[in-house]
């Protein structure tokens, strides 16, 4: 009785690779291992397929391929038997799926860096400029693709809104989140004030997230941390609402910063199917600038894996402040940012770690200045 080829096989149902596919390289990868050696016979195809409750075509097409490899032979109706292979045969094989893999990778990365590409058109230009206000912002991703985002929505009103987004993770699939949010955004908020926008923006989220396979797992469900501030140059009035986002700030010219702390309920969009958010209106007067950033900023790593904090963030804002009020927006936070990239990086009383930046998180932070 030959050894029963089902102990060298284990299929992933919802794997990229075809059934038969992940049949061949795994036994393939026993031959190679030495944990079947030449002579030896594979069980037939048809037991194979029995026990593993797959297609016997699947496991007959996997033994055709590594008889076309040379791996194995076939003996009629002896059936399937691993041939001998050289150390040199071997070693060439190793080189081409070594190559093959390589191949596979550099299609990713390229793939990826499209991905990414294609949402940085999707995001508005780092500056902003209009009658009677003038919006600056950053976004640094922590892989290819990021799933907070920023917006500048102008209205038909003569108002203009701003927003900076969080989707809960990194990667592809918050991303496409991300995507979704922004489409959404602009039609929802055109006629309805900011508090209600939040109100239906959730609603929708809350119906479209709960279809995602991911969200039937246990204690898991997506979700989207939102701040949206709609500005009106003509009477210099914003609204303001937070759906989980850090509280923003207000920068005027001669005074400390001022944390604008929006009403409860803050819940993230998509938790609940129905949140009644709230809004909080603050006057700006020419030269003041209102900062909304994502939680990425406080929650950064430090060089002994501890979160920044929004203490130390807050200590940076006020710094950065007093340094840069009369500073144009993006030379603000670009130097806002950099002293939280160093802070990071920064030993208690000692020097900065020299080391290249890492982001455990997406970073994103807007200002929306008044202009006379």
């Amino acid at each position: 009785m030959p050894r029963n080829t089902i102990h060298l096989v284990n299929i992933v149902p919802g794997d990229s690779l075809p059934i038969y596919r992940q049949i061949m390289s795994q036994i393939a990868d026993a031959i190679a291992a030495r944990c079947l050696r030449p002579g030896e016979k594979l069980t037939p195809y048809q037991e194979v397929a029995e026990l593993l409750v797959i297609s016997p075509l699947a496991v007959r097409k996997a033994y055709e391929d590594l008889v076309l490899e040379g791996l194995c032979q076939y003996d009629g109706d002896d059936g399937y038997r691993v041939a001998a292979v050289s150390a040199e045969e071997q070693r060439e094989r190793s080189q081409r799926e070594l190559l093959d893999s390589l191949l596979e990778k550099e299609l990713s990365l390229q793939e990826l860096k499209l991905a990414r590409d294609i949402q940085c058109r999707l995001l508005p230009p780092g500056r902003v400029e209009g009658e009677g206000f003038l919006v600056a912002a950053r976004n640094y991703p922590a892989r290819f693709v990021a799933g907070d985002f920023y917006d500048v929505i102008r209205h038909a009103d003569g108002s203009v809104g701003v927003v900076v987004a969080d989707v809960a993770g990194k990667g592809i699939g918050p991303s496409l989140i991300m995507a979704s949010v922004k489409a959404m955004m602009p039609f929802i908020a055109a006629d309805r004030p900011v508090e209600e926008t939040l109100i239906e923006l959730n609603r929708r989220l809350h119906t479209e997230l709960a279809t995602h396979p991911a969200s039937r797992a246990p204690a898991y469900r997506e979700f989207v941390a939102l701040a949206y501030a709609r500005f009106d140059p003509r009477t210099g009035r914003a609204r303001i609402a937070n759906a989980g986002l850090p509280d923003p700030y207000l920068l005027r010219p001669g005074a400390d910063p001022v944390e604008i702390e929006v009403p409860w309920p803050r819940f993230p969009l998509g938790l609940r199917p129905s949140t009644d958010y709230q809004a909080l209106e603050v006057a700006l007067e020419p030269g003041d600038r209102l900062l909304l950033y994502s939680d990425g900023i406080p929650e950064a790593r430090t060089w002994v894996n501890e979160p920044l904090g929004y203490e130390a963030v807050s200590t940076l804002l006020r710094t950065a402040h007093e340094l840069a009020a009369s500073r144009p927006a993006e030379d603000w936070l670009d130097m806002f940012l950099e002293s939280v990239r160093e802070a990071t990086q920064r030993s208690k009383g000692q020097e900065a770690v020299r080391r290249e930046a890492a982001f455990d998180d997406d970073w994103t932070a807007l200002m929306i200045e008044s202009r006379p």
